[in-house]
């Protein structure tokens, strides 16, 4: 095993704070957030899958061997580097404590491109060719930091090898404006997990191969943003210098509490890590500064005041109550929304507005010519390869909706619903059964404005098909079209979330507006509960504190044992609670093992509705909260 060096991985964390870089190296493993951030790892998926469709265009020697020594490593690479030309994936590099290991290495002659392939993507022409403006952005600005100390440690390297190379930088991503073929389809590519932890293995069995053309590739010059890189108030080589020097003397400076903190990967609420260690009492505050809605923004407006009021509480933890009215001025919305949740907190009593308080009806849009009404919820996903020919790096699937139905006033709730898990591009089926669902008339209500910007992208999709004429129109009218001054906004949809933002505020939603977090507080009112008393039991039998408690797990177990075998991840299916869990569960019933399995393919489907349900049951709750207020 090698002893503990500088990774480009560790590089990074350690950027923001050194003592990352020591809860990572911790033995124990520290719970961390990052490593169970479903939605994240999803992301990472997709461009384990793109980075191995690069490999089939630009093969080359596979240079990766488990548990090698990074010396090993890099011995082997040096070795076949000055043999001659090559191309190398997962070469290795190490220098006095630092250690990358590069995605693809290029070698002609004197030049060594060293070449990230990434799942941010860009729009390039077909060929794959664009300008390198992106990489002046603030969100490229930890990709190029990340290779330019690739580039730094390989620098070093050669030097010590007596090496002479000239290294350039590239980044190989995916290509918006790009199109995929028959042969570059999200169904072609699997993943397997061989050992938790360590890299997935992707395999292809699609005909693709080296010299084909593709428009999904784009590539990006970076030498130049490499070379100026500069993060934080050190170089790169600085930075590099610094922390192997606290790994190697495991020596690591005193934690300075700060805004960083908050999204701190080693920062797991219910669990004890490396936040804890340096917060100590201070972490788990019930109205922590931390839980201050769009904190980042307040101390943008005001710099220094976050630190200012982690100095003056301490040893006590700072709270949202310690800003004063001199702290947040002005009355934008989020100046109001803050004071609201400061207000909210001093008197432990929510806040409600005038017009939530006495024109309920009329904000809610539920008076009788507004009907019906439709409570409506989306799921769907994205992956950087396309599901079907066509189709463009992380265009929307959208492959389910729910929705509770009030068809005038009086009536009970009705419930529809629509899934697809068989199509490899559901969008047509999606729009046609909305159409026939919602036609022309009533409120369509939603959480946030993803199910009108899914609308709107899926009909952007079918725009040039004539023989959708008439469904792209009747989404037109009913969902808006356009984009910034040229926007055509609906007048049928009423976005409940902006509702919460503007009229509502509890102090248990702790600075959030998600649904998941306002439907607990509405769940404790009675007349909610009995609206949906299948909801009133969580899975151990006792009363539910929130809905969401009680989805049942999926009922795998009435199974056989083999099948449960052929399942890689059981557990991460065993509930699906949120957007993330749908998707994963979407992404197995469709390319995984369960998409063989009939029985699983089921369960998981029964599984999908019940928790779409729930989401527009969950709408349904706080509207008649809101009405009984």
């Amino acid at each position: 095993m090698s002893k503990a060096s500088l990774s480009k991985s560790l590089f990074k964390v350690g950027l923001e704070c050194p003592l990352r870089v020591k809860y990572s190296l911790a033995r124990p493993v520290l719970p961390r957030r990052s490593g169970g951030d479903e939605y994240m790892r999803m992301l990472a998926e997709g461009g384990y899958m793109f980075e191995k469709l690069v490999r089939i265009y630009h093969p080359g020697d596979d240079m990766y061997i488990p548990r090698e020594t990074h010396e090993a490593a890099f011995a082997r690479t040096l070795e076949r580097i000055t043999k001659g030309d090559c191309t190398l994936h997962e070469a290795t590099f190490a220098f006095n404590g630092l250690m990358a290991r590069s995605d693809m290495v290029r070698v002609r002659g004197s030049i060594v491109d060293i070449i990230e392939i990434k799942s941010a993507s860009v729009e390039a022409d077909l060929k794959g060719n664009t300008d390198n403006s992106c990489l002046k952005k603030a969100e490229w600005e930890p990709y190029v930091v990340d290779l330019a100390y690739q580039v730094h440690v390989a620098s070093q390297a050669f030097k010590a090898a007596g090496v002479k190379k000239t290294i350039r930088a590239w980044f190989y991503v995916p290509n918006k404006a790009g199109v995929a073929n028959s042969e570059e389809l999200r169904g072609l590519f699997s993943i397997t997990q061989p050992e938790k932890g360590k890299r997935p293995d992707v395999t292809y069995k699609g005909k693709a191969k080296a010299g084909d053309m593709t428009s999904l590739i784009a590539i990006l010059d970076a030498s130049e943003a490499v070379a100026s890189a500069h993060p934080e108030e050190k170089s790169v080589e600085e930075a590099a210098e610094s922390l192997s020097l606290d790994i190697a003397n495991d020596a690591w400076p005193k934690a300075e509490l700060s805004l960083k903190c908050k999204d701190c990967d080693f920062n797991v609420p219910g669990q004890t890590s490396g936040y804890d260690q340096c917060w100590g009492s201070q972490a788990r505050a019930e109205h922590h500064l931390f839980t201050l809605g769009q904190l980042g923004h307040l101390e943008k407006a005001n710099p220094g005041l976050v630190q200012r009021i982690i100095g003056a509480a301490a040893p006590r933890a700072p709270l949202v109550t310690d800003l004063q009215d001199i702290d947040i001025m002005g009355q934008g919305s989020r100046a109001v929304a803050w004071n609201r949740q400061i207000l909210a907190v001093r008197t432990g009593k929510p806040y409600v507005s005038k017009d939530l308080a006495q024109n309920t009806e009329a904000l809610l849009r539920c008076q009788a010519q507004h009907y019906p009404l439709f409570f409506l919820d989306y799921e769907g996903t994205r992956c950087a390869l396309p599901s079907a020919p066509g189709c463009r790096p992380y265009g929307q699937v959208a492959f389910q909706w729910s929705c509770h139905i009030i068809d005038k006033p009086g009536d009970p709730i009705r419930h529809a619903e629509w899934l697809d898990t068989d199509s490899e591009d559901p969008t047509t089926g999606f729009l046609q059964s909305l159409m026939e669902l919602l036609g022309d008339t009533g409120t369509i209500y939603h959480w946030g404005n993803y199910e009108v910007a899914v609308t709107q992208e899926l009909v952007n999709e079918i725009r040039h098909d004539r023989s959708k004429a008439a469904l792209a129109a009747w989404a037109d009218r009913n969902w808006g079209h356009g984009k910034g001054k040229e926007a055509v906004r609906s007048k049928r949809t009423l976005d409940l979330c902006n509702i919460s933002r503007e009229h509502f505020y509890d102090p248990a939603m702790k600075g959030s507006h998600s649904i998941k977090v306002v439907l607990p507080v509405a769940w404790k009112r009675k007349e909610v509960q009995q609206l949906f008393p299948e909801y009133s039991k969580d899975r151990n039998g006792k009363p539910a504190l929130n809905p969401y408690d009680a989805l049942p797990a999926l009922t795998l177990l009435d199974r056989e044992p083999s099948g449960l075998s052929q399942l890689a991840d059981l557990e991460e299916l065993d509930i699906v609670k949120d957007g993330t869990g749908a998707m994963r569960a979407y992404e197995h019933v469709r390319y995984g093992t369960g998409s063989s399995l009939p029985a699983v393919r089921e369960d998981v489907r029964r599984q999908l509705l019940r928790y779409c349900q729930l989401d527009t049951a969950a709408m349904v709750m706080v509207w008649r909260y809101w009405l009984g207020n």
